[in-house]
């Protein structure tokens, strides 16, 4: 889709870097899909980046901008159009703003499909805004559209972002009494949507029943529930599970597991699933280096001395990140940060003389006592 917006907008003479278009004129031609395909171009790159406030309402006041400039041209905005606005405004958190369009479109006589009621819920669904979702859902109902798979699905998302299990297992059972095939998406938010991973994993057994077929993101569904019951067994079982079906875990998936050996400590089940990472081909993160690092502090926390062995690791994590050439700097910290806690002031000062010569006018690499960032 997008290879042919841009072949199309090329045509046109408008590349990529060129779409602050300022004095210039809009193509010739151009009809209700094409402006949604110049909108999802030009603003749709950053619809599924998290943006903070500032950012989403400047988004949001580019968006308007460039409607108003194709009306302006003389161009009629149609309900394609105002459909991908209402899509990106939900993506960037701007639920009021995508409002206001749907309500346009009511007043055009714009609504001919369902899209728009389902755009605007997914907005509400990834904030958790239970009260938002169900007067899409009613307004739906009460203008005659069917709910929808998709519907079904962005209800379920907003369920498993409150962590509401016994309501989002009820909605899987309303799909299926109304005729409509939970997918495996449907499957995902219901597991996430559990409080334990008992609750979660009879989700998984029933999904696979049916006849579907996991793959990674099911197995983070399954994992981020025992993440919020804090079960590490579980997430250990989940994680070399995955692994023996075939599956690849990120680095991500791994550095979760591995945070849930970090209270209590356990320092042996953090090595097996770093060995097991670089096992299977898995490249680590500066983060997996940092979580070895902290799991060192919280042995000398805990009033045990950390062994040679432990350091040895640390530090290790430290040259395999250049190595990988990952971001180190927060690696760096942790381990001058370590060396402080067991009172090695020579490495200490070792490290931070490094970190000054690959981090510049990092303030924090200049003081080595035992006491820095305790």
């Amino acid at each position: 889709m997008i290879r042919r917006v841009a072949r199309r907008w090329s045509t046109w003479g408008y590349a990529p870097s060129s779409f602050d278009l300022g004095p210039r004129k809009f193509p010739d031609g151009m009809g209700d899909r094409d402006m949604a395909d110049f909108l999802r171009w030009t603003l749709g790159t950053v619809q599924h980046v998290r943006v903070g406030q500032q950012r989403s309402a400047a988004l949001a006041a580019a968006l308007k901008s460039e409607l108003t400039r194709l009306t302006d041209a003389g161009y009629h905005c149609g309900p394609a159009a105002y459909t991908q606005a209402i899509t990106l405004l939900a993506r960037w958190g701007r639920n009021v703003e995508a409002r206001a369009y749907l309500e346009e479109m009511k007043r055009k006589d714009y609504l001919n499909c369902s899209e728009p009621y389902e755009e605007l819920m997914k907005g509400h669904a990834m904030v958790g805004d239970l009260q938002g979702i169900r007067q899409v859902l009613a307004e739906m109902k009460d203008g005659g559209w069917a709910i929808t798979k998709q519907a079904y699905n962005y209800l379920l998302m907003g369920f498993a972002k409150r962590g509401e299990q016994s309501y989002a297992l009820s909605v899987l059972e309303a799909m299926k009494t109304s005729g409509l095939q939970p997918d495996r998406m449907s499957y995902h938010w219901a597991m996430q949507s559990c409080n334990n991973y008992a609750a979660s994993r009879k989700v998984f057994n029933e999904m696979t029943e049916r006849g579907i077929q996991y793959n990674d993101e099911t197995f983070s569904a399954l994992l981020k529930t025992c993440i919020k019951a804090g079960d590490a067994k579980a997430g250990m079982n989940i994680l070399m599970e995955s692994i023996s079906e075939g599956l690849t875990p990120s680095s991500t998936v791994f550095n979760q597991v591995m945070r849930l050996h970090l209270k209590p400590l356990d320092m042996n089940a953090i090595a097996v699933i770093y060995n097991k990472l670089r096992e299977i081909g898995t490249s680590p993160d500066f983060v997996t280096y940092c979580i070895f690092i902290r799991a060192c502090k919280l042995e000398c926390r805990g009033g045990v001395k950390v062994d040679a062995r432990s350091i040895a690791l640390a530090e290790a994590g430290l040259e395999q990140a250049r190595r990988d050439n990952v971001d180190h700097r927060e690696v760096y910290r942790e381990l001058l940060s370590l060396y402080n806690k067991v009172g090695d002031k020579k490495k200490a000062e070792s490290i931070a003389t490094l970190m000054l010569k690959a981090l510049p006018g990092d303030n924090r690499a200049q003081d080595t006592t035992p006491t820095v960032w305790a």
